[in-house]
């Protein structure tokens, strides 16, 4: 559980946004996840839920700040 709140949140929309399709914007989201992570970033958790129509992961910086790729 986070300890304080973040002072900023960063969302990285690598995507492409909802005209691309689902399947897609999950290929691209999870290649900059890999990228990031090999920048000493972590993933925190994955935002899906089957169905609906977003996915985003959750990652933590090297300093432990909270951002969002989607």
């Amino acid at each position: 559980p986070k300890t304080v709140k973040n002072r900023l949140h960063l969302d990285l929309g690598v995507s492409g946004g909802r005209g691309v399709p689902l399947a897609t914007r999950r290929r691209r989201v999870d290649a900059e996840v890999e990228r990031l992570l090999g920048a000493d970033a972590t993933r925190r958790n994955v935002l899906f839920t089957e169905g609906v129509d977003h996915y985003a992961v959750v990652m933590l910086d090297p300093e432990g700040n909270e951002f969002c790729v989607h």
